[in-house]
């Protein structure tokens, strides 16, 4: 989707992009990275232009790391400064930027939202060893894992009583948790299913302006994963459409 940016992605040896714009957004990224995408929910979610810079994560141009050190993505950059991690630099945007105000204001509840943010971890680590290993046993075990992270989402939403975990609309703790339920719906589809309130919290989330405008199908998603997926060199980043930049990118 044009939301997750469909710019070509940029490797070694390439040339480094022209400086971005006065107040112009920039999100360094990678179009199917989760990470990335949680950024690019909180802008689409507010509403605010920006421009896209991708980078191939196995091959990783030399300049960027000058952009960030870790070589890490998203990073975000604006009148020259430069910060990086998705939650970081999507509360940055969050405090920053007007439009509707997205991370949750009530002490207690934020609490419990950090709190479920934290289980969310044994989501995303169990999510990520599932579809990676090839061993029967392990895939059994990071299955186990992943579910006592999405029992705890199940929980949340049950006692919260609200349709989204930050209440009556989509908030930040959901656009942090959003793209790895979106990943298992896609690779792993029988689980969502065996959980009656993420099930509901799913199709919710389906509906959401910020959500759509960032989602691939799930025949895009599969595409892109299988083409090498314990092969960050050799992955075909450029997977479904792609648009060229502006400016130079080669010598």
């Amino acid at each position: 989707m044009a939301g997750m940016g469909n710019e070509r992605h940029l490797e070694t040896g390439s040339l480094k992009p022209p400086p971005a714009g006065k107040d112009v957004v920039r999100v360094y990224g990678m179009k199917f990275c989760p990470f990335v995408q949680r950024l690019k929910l909180v802008l689409a979610a507010k509403e605010i232009k920006h421009e896209t810079i991708n980078i191939h994560l196995g091959r990783k141009p030399e300049w960027f790391f000058n952009i960030n050190p870790r070589g890490l993505v998203p990073a975000l950059e604006i009148n020259g400064e430069v910060m990086y991690e998705s939650d970081i630099t999507s509360a940055y945007i969050d405090a920053v930027y007007p439009g509707r105000k997205l991370m949750t204001e009530d002490p207690l509840r934020k609490a419990k939202e950090q709190i479920l943010l934290g289980d969310n971890e044994k989501t995303i680590s169990g999510y990520y060893s599932f579809v990676l290993s090839s061993d029967p046993k392990q895939k059994a075990q990071e299955l186990e894992t992943m579910k006592i992270g999405l029992r705890s989402l199940e929980f949340f939403l049950k006692n919260a009583g609200t349709p989204f975990v930050c209440g009556d609309q989509p908030g930040f703790t959901d656009y942090m948790i959003w793209p790895h339920i979106e990943r298992i719906d896609v690779f792993m589809s029988d689980v969502i299913p065996n959980f009656e309130y993420i099930k509901k919290y799913f199709d919710n989330m389906g509906l959401d302006s910020a959500v759509t405008a960032c989602r691939f199908s799930n025949e895009i998603h599969i595409k892109f994963f299988h083409l090498n997926p314990r092969d960050k060199l050799n992955r075909l980043y450029d997977c479904g459409e792609v648009v060229e930049y502006s400016f130079p990118t080669k010598m």
